[in-house]
């Protein structure tokens, strides 16, 4: 036994003193530092009688560091001091007493950092090896009795009467402490004496102050789980007779010793069981200040603000064991008895009417401490949701000026937080909030996004339990109006439709989440006929806003279709379109879903086909004017699509893009991402004659005669719309949801290709700026001038700034009331002219910005091209370098710098595709004769770009169409008979140059000579390559 392991590596827990607030020094000690400190090893040899000058050094070392902050060094010294009493033979009594005496009975005391925490530890251990197992305070320390180590426990944290507030506040909790470590020290189980001694002592400090009675109370309940059956019956007999029961820390200890020896016997008075429930009506007042700090002052006055605390009392983290250990034996059981306590002793208590702000504060805190620590007990977290705290928490939640706003707000922040980390607890806990102690419109009610973040935890699992509670079979039952019923459940099938798909779910509808969610959308949109038709236009919009959701993301693609699919709306038997066309888009959309009838290489054009086919029909239900037409070319694509490969599929990329142009020129973010996803799709098709009809709208004029030329067959109902759209009159929410794209031409495109190109050429740039702005300034200024000279000439008068400049006019008079009249029509002439003026304005600024938008949209399909075909390994379409004498006018003529920055980015894609497909080297590989790849064209484009460089000297567009030039260059040269004709035309273009004619930026020439020195480069290195090959073969011939 002498040589047993001595327990000091075990730090006392932090919930030691649960209800005491620590300083943030003293947090930091008891957690530890995160920093580790290289220290050398502590001298554990046995302290002396009589101790020199390096003894008392070394104590002096060790017990500094004992209340050390860092949780290392606390343990190391511990373990040195252990070591010096109590290791080997053990030190003689004296120096034990000296030290129990002078330093840790005393330390106790002490306020320094973490010195309690050290001093705790060291004496814990010291009481256990004394009055325990080993017994030494019998075998070597006879006169250190328990009397006598208790006696100097009590003279050393004596507060004497004297002394500031602060030092009687440490010698009380460096006497409770040195209380614990009796009961920690596990030495007062076997002697009933000793622990009533001590129980007496506890009951005696928490009188003196109240602040103390909790901790007190804690340190019972650690003793509880030591005691034997007949100590706790006579603990709570003694609680009993000193009134200690009907409070916080009674309850907690009642709990505690019942939880341990069920069938214990209690006292009579106050209750056999405090949870159970004929003890409920009298509980509710023992804990009715458990979540108050507790003052001097408090005893006989209310509760005020300054007297919250942020930390729950202990009793609640015993009654939470409690009913979770009761729903594990009996669910049933469990949820009913609990759901009583609740009701009474939470719910009508703390978030009562008469509740005070404290009471409901400490409400909220009980309420996530039981809902963090209950999930896995659905049945607990169901019953948490009770009326008076939804009121409640409704109410603080919804405005910032309430009095517990941000506790509400802390509370739905642990309502998410838990279920986003148990999605299994969504369907229980939405059912709580949306239902009948809750608020179908909990979101409107609560100012918050809460129900929008629990639904994006949604999974496979319990998509189906969540709508079946957001789908009720009774409107009504919300406790809206009809309208507003369905506008909210719309709102909430829209986010859920957002909830991105699973890996193992793809295309799997009848498990998916968005899957199932955009069905019951596009059923409560289209074919519910109970939706009042007055919120029917509002939830089109928003299923034609998760129809776009769904179409950024592919693997969602069948649960769109099957969405599409599954609308059975009414529609008119005498209509043309859906007694003959629609039946048949619906057929071709069935076939086209049919992975039977798809090859690997007419997968991805089938799969983007039947999405037009999905849209367009969607298009119809929303009485889309241009549908008929839609289906006519759809149908047209189909058969071409279908005969692919037998000779008839000519003329398919043209009627493509003609949709697509269609339908990149509505503002809606849907049409945009099927048109990219379905141009992406067919990019192998594209034929010259479909490119030239992208490439045709960048050179139009971005002006009102553009906008005409561009849309001069556009439907008046499609103006109309846009204009309802620009006037906007939605609500914030439906404005997010809207499909309708808002496009802000500054932020639009992307950057420049190069920064160090843009920095360059901004001089140029910011001229061009700069002239621009004042020339309107000019005109508005002249329009001004305008307005005040032809005011002066009716009123006959004259700005302040041209006193000198007008003529004296002595003989003034009142003017007649005919005059009067005649001056009034021609003021009325003149603000008429104006305000039609300000219109014209107006209407030609929209034009611009509708010319550049569309242009945008044609770019962003372009871009797709270029991106996927220069990309191909073996062979690059000639069509791709047909786009780039487009790209560099439009770089050159239009007035939007993001276009043109877009434009730029492409030619750069063009490039580093080019580069990266021909394997990082400078010059393509002949793969086929020069005319086969069409050389001789390229050559043409690249005279046709070198006229265009001369046609504008900023730096940014030089470099575009320098970039252009070489990446045509470095397909060209790969044919060494068109390689001449390369340099020759570089050459002619700078003698023009050298002579005059034109002005080009010597970048253009400065690029090409660094292209042709890479190029001479790599060539030599490849020549050198091949030359010691040959030396080598040389050299193994010879021998």
């Amino acid at each position: 036994m002498a040589n047993k392991r001595k327990r000091v590596a075990k730090e006392p827990s932090n919930d030691t003193l649960p209800s005491q607030k620590r300083s943030k020094k003293d947090a930091a000690g008891a957690n530890g530092s995160a920093k580790s400190k290289a220290s050398k090893a502590l001298d554990k040899s046995p302290f002396t009688e009589h101790p020199t000058v390096d003894e008392r050094k070394r104590e002096l070392e060790l017990y500094n560091k004992l209340g050390s902050e860092d949780v290392g060094d606390r343990i190391d010294a511990a373990d040195a001091i252990i070591s010096g009493l109590l290791g080997g033979e053990c030190v003689p009594e004296q120096v034990l007493l000296r030290h129990l005496e002078k330093r840790l009975f005393r330390g106790l005391a002490s306020g320094r950092n973490a010195s309690r925490l050290g001093f705790s530890l060291v004496l814990t251990e010291i009481l256990g090896q004394l009055f325990g197992e080993k017994d030494l305070g019998s075998s070597k320390y006879a006169g250190l009795t328990f009397d006598k180590v208790l006696g100097i426990l009590l003279e050393k944290t004596h507060t004497g009467g004297a002394g500031s507030g602060q030092e009687e506040r440490d010698h009380y909790f460096g006497q409770l402490f040195g209380i614990e470590c009796f009961v920690r020290a596990g030495i007062l189980s076997a002697d009933k004496a000793r622990w009533l001694l001590i129980l007496d002592l506890l009951l005696k400090l928490s009188a003196k102050k109240s602040w103390l009675k909790s901790q007190c109370g804690y340190v019972v309940v650690q003793a509880v789980s030591q005691m034997s059956k007949k100590v706790a019956e006579a603990t709570l007999e003694k609680l009993s007779e000193e009134g200690f029961a009907k409070s916080p820390e009674g309850v907690g200890i009642w709990i505690a010793a019942l939880d341990r020896f069920p069938d214990m016997k209690v006292p009579a008075q106050p209750w056999q069981h405090p949870l159970a429930v004929t003890s409920l009506s009298t509980l509710p007042a023992a804990l009715k200040d458990s979540g108050r700090e507790a003052t001097e002052e408090n005893a006989n006055k209310k509760s005020r603000q300054g007297n919250w605390t942020a930390q729950l009392h202990f009793v609640w983290d015993l009654i939470l064991a409690h009913f979770v250990k009761l729903g594990a034996q009996s669910k049933k059981d469990g949820a009913e008895q609990f759901k009583q306590f609740w009701n009474r002793v939470v719910d009508e208590s703390f978030f009562s009417k008469n509740a005070s702000d404290s009471q409901k504060f400490s409400g909220f805190m009980i309420f996530q401490k039981m809902l963090e620590g209950a999930t896995d007990s659905p049945s607990v977290v169901s019953n948490l949701f009770s009326k008076n705290l939804m009121v409640c928490l409704m109410n603080q939640a919804s405005k910032e000026d309430r009095y517990l706003h941000r506790a509400a707000l802390k509370a739905l922040k642990a309502i998410e937080a838990v279920v986003e980390t148990e999605p299994a607890l969504l369907p229980i806990v939405l059912k709580e909030l949306l239902g009948k102690q809750g608020a179908y419109n909990f979101e409107q009610r609560t100012n918050t996004k809460t129900v929008d973040k629990l639904l994006q935890q949604t999974t496979p699992a319990t998509v189906k339990s969540v709508l079946k509670t957001l789908q009720l079979k009774e409107p009504a039952k919300s406790g809206l109006d009809e309208p507003k019923y369905y506008q909210a459940l719309g709102g909430y099938l829209f986010r859920l439709a957002s909830v991105p798909s699973e890996a193992t779910d793809v295309d799997t509808s009848s498990k998916s989440v968005p899957g199932l969610a955009i069905n019951a959308l596009a059923d409560l949109a289209y074919s519910n006929k109970s939706v009042p038709v007055s919120i029917r236009e509002t939830l089109r919009a928003r299923s034609t806003s998760a129809f776009a959701k769904l179409v950024s993301r592919p693997e969602d693609f069948g649960h769109l279709c099957n969405a599409i699919l599954s609308i059975e709306a009414d529609v008119d038997p005498d209509d043309e379109i859906a007694g003959s066309v629609l039946p048949d888009a619906y057929e071709r959309l069935k076939n086209l879903l049919d992975p039977g009838k798809s090859t690997d290489e007419t997968r991805e054009p089938r799969q983007a086909l039947a999405l037009l086919h999905a849209v367009g029909i969607l298009q119809f239900y929303n009485q889309d004017p241009d549908v008929m037409d839609l289906f006519e070319e759809l149908g047209e694509c189909y058969d071409k699509l279908e005969s692919h490969g037998r000779g008839s599929d000519q003329g398919i990329s043209e009627y493509l893009v003609e949709i697509l142009l269609a339908m990149v020129a509505r503002p809606s973010s849907l049409m945009r991402q099927v048109s990219q996803q379905v141009f992406e799709a067919f990019t192998g098709y594209m034929s010259e004659d479909a490119l030239k009809l992208l490439t045709d709208p960048l050179e139009v004029e971005e002006s009102a005669k553009g906008q005409q030329a561009l849309f001069s067959t556009e439907d008046e109902d499609m103006m109309d719309a846009e204009a309802a759209d620009d006037d906007g009159g939605e609500s914030d929410e439906e404005e997010l949801d809207s499909d309708v794209e808002i496009v802000n031409l500054e932020d639009a495109g992307s950057e420049g290709p190069d920064d160090s190109d843009e920095e360059e050429g901004s001089g140029d740039e910011e001229d061009d700026e700069e002239g621009g702005e004042e020339a309107v300034q000019d005109k508005d200024q002249e329009a001004l001038d305008a307005l005040d000279n032809a005011l002066a000439e009716v009123l006959g008068s004259h700005r302040l700034d041209k006193d000198n400049e007008a003529a004296s006019d002595d003989d003034e008079s009142d003017m007649t009331d005919s005059e009067m009249m005649v001056v009034d029509e021609k003021l009325t002439e003149i603000f008429k002219h104006r305000a039609k003026t300000s219109s014209k304005k107006k209407e030609n600024k929209d034009a611009k910005e509708t010319v550049i938008n569309f242009k945008h949209r044609v770019l962003d399909l372009l871009a797709i091209y270029v991106k996927k075909e220069a990309a191909r390994p073996l062979l690059v379409p000639m069509h791709v370098f047909d786009l780039v004498p487009a790209l560099v006018r439009l770089i050159r003529t239009t007035t939007a710098k993001p276009l043109a920055n877009k434009a730029c980015d492409m030619i750069q894609t063009l490039s580093k595709s080019l580069k990266k497909a021909r394997g990082g080297r400078q010059v393509a590989t002949v793969i086929k004769p020069s005319e086969a790849l069409g050389l001789g064209g390229l050559v043409s484009l690249m005279e046709e770009l070198h006229d265009e460089v001369a046609k504008d000297m900023s730096h940014a567009f030089t470099r575009a169409v320098s970039t252009a030039c070489l990446a045509m260059a470095s397909v060209t040269c790969c044919d060494e008979a068109r390689r001449e004709e390369v340099f020759a035309l570089y050459s002619r273009t700078q003698l023009r140059w050298f002579n005059g004619e034109v002005k080009i930026q010597a970048a253009f020439f400065v690029d090409w000579l660094n292209w042709c020195q890479s190029h001479a480069s790599t060539a030599a290195a490849a020549a050198a390559a091949v030359t010691g090959r040959q030396e080598e073969e040389g050299e193994e011939e010879e021998e």
